[in-house]
């Protein structure tokens, strides 16, 4: 018998340390019902609020097998770990996924890993299980498993990719959701659950990182088994964490009747674009009576030129219009906006004054980041001024400005970045968080990236 020990490493996102947005670890909580399935034991271990010491938890547990998953910005972590798993037991077999990995995985082609999942399906981690442990000596065997990466003689081996069919996916066993759901939150909405509907995007913009899961390919579940999955869930709110769930209206539609007809009510908050918006705002209005709270929307810019330099497919004009139907509809317009690095001191305060002439109460502004994996990362490679991928976390700058200094544009993003808090906290939308511990957090984030400028 082997135990399995799946690991998520903490965050050092600004965002993750002031409690506002603590996901739980679903992509683990896949990994843990295959596992339970195939009656391996299985524990997470998540360091996001778990603060024990991994090699604490290693001697505790035991385990055969360690699966770390990650975002970009915790990559220096996750190799971290596979070392530390090594020197504490070099015969546990390591094994890296994760969205990040799926990409990237040659960022992974460490002596300390032995395997890379580089599929979204649960399949590569299943047949890995049933084949048991050491991995070494097994080479054949691997190479017949899709979706992975694997050493063979000290040479890494990339076996074809595995794209997912999401009607494969079993409803994900919660126990530690259940177990910690005070810990998990979405903004205002806590406990907060996750589901995911649906893998990659259709859609072409440029900075995207999401469309190139899944080998690119869009597939969505069955909408019947995403409402079954939500009706046993032990939670009021419900995240849809789907790069766009607002994508096809004959959906959304049977997504609003079953709701209906089992009689569910929950809170849902998800991600939609500008324009499905526009377009069908009649579906909106049925969305907020089923119990849409609040929708994410990447409206990235306020001009026309930049939406098009991003390959958006939208405009200023339905921007605005979308803003105000779900101002209409009494639905939280959770926006989120791109400052560029061309941006002058100008641009800055232009943005804060459409947020706030909008009235909009949840505004987020990212720093103009190409992730690795896309095509922008590849234009803007030779430009970089960091390696440093836990700098990928949108705020900060991976690219020099074309037009101010580092200083000034830090200047610039912390003024906003202040003043949309203050925009927030007046409307009542950040009542449920410390504002001056936020406030404190932020000057002393803002106050170390001057001070590394300043010596550079």
């Amino acid at each position: 018998m082997m135990n399995v020990l799946l690991v998520r490493p903490k965050s050092l996102n600004i965002i993750a340390n002031v409690d506002v947005i603590n996901l739980e670890p679903l992509d683990l909580e896949y990994l843990y019902t295959v596992a339970l399935e195939e009656k391996v034991p299985c524990e997470i271990f998540d360091a996001l609020f778990d603060h024990r010491k991994l090699e604490n938890v290693l001697s505790a547990f035991r385990p055969d097998i360690v699966v770390i998953g990650g975002y970009i910005t915790q990559e220096a972590l996750m190799l971290d770990y596979a070392g530390r798993v090594k020197k504490y037991n070099p015969s546990v077999q390591v094994i890296v996924g994760g969205v990040h990995a799926q990409v990237n995985y040659e960022r992974f082609f460490i002596d300390a890993i032995d395997v890379i999942i580089h599929s979204c399906s649960l399949e590569p981690f299943r047949r890995l299980l049933r084949l048991g442990i050491p991995f070494q000596g097994q080479e054949s065997k691997l190479a017949e498993i899709d979706g992975i990466c694997f050493k063979k003689e000290n040479h890494w081996i990339v076996n074809r990719r595995l794209p997912i069919n999401p009607d494969d996916l079993p409803i994900p066993d919660r126990s530690h959701f259940n177990r910690h759901k005070h810990l998990y939150r979405y903004l205002r909405y806590s406990p907060c659950a996750i589901v995911k509907t649906a893998f990659s995007c259709p859609y072409q913009c440029s900075f995207c990182y999401c469309r190139k899961i899944n080998d690119g390919k869009y597939a969505a579940r069955k909408i019947e088994l995403v409402v079954a999955e939500i009706e046993g869930l032990e939670c009021e709110n419900v995240h849809i964490v789907d790069d766009t769930f607002l994508l096809d209206r004959e959906r959304v539609k049977r997504f609003i009747a079953l709701l209906k007809e089992k009689n569910i009510r929950k809170n849902y908050v998800f991600y939609s674009r500008a324009d499905f918006i526009v377009e069908n705002s009649d579906l909106i209005r049925e969305l907020r009576d089923i119990g849409t709270e609040g929708i994410i929307v990447g409206l990235e810019a306020i001009n026309d030129q930049a939406l098009n330099s991003y390959k958006k497919q939208s405009s200023e004009d339905v921007n605005e219009k979308c803003v105000r139907i779900l101002q209409e509809c009494n639905i939280d317009c959770l926006a989120l906006f791109i400052i560029d690095i061309a941006a002058v001191k100008e641009d800055f305060a232009r943005l804060h004054h459409w947020i706030k002439r909008m009235k909009l109460k949840y505004a987020s502004v990212s720093i103009f980041t190409p992730i690795p994996g896309t095509a922008l990362f590849d234009e803007y490679k030779d430009r970089l001024i960091t390696a440093q991928m836990q700098h990928w976390d949108f705020l900060h700058l991976v690219l020099e400005p074309t037009n101010m200094s580092r200083k000034a544009f830090y200047l610039e993003y912390y003024k906003l970045f202040l003043r949309l808090t203050i925009l927030g906290k007046r409307s009542g939308v950040y009542d449920f968080v410390d504002m001056e511990y936020i406030r404190k957090t932020a000057k002393r984030f803002f106050a170390n990236l001057m001070q590394a400028v300043s010596r550079q």
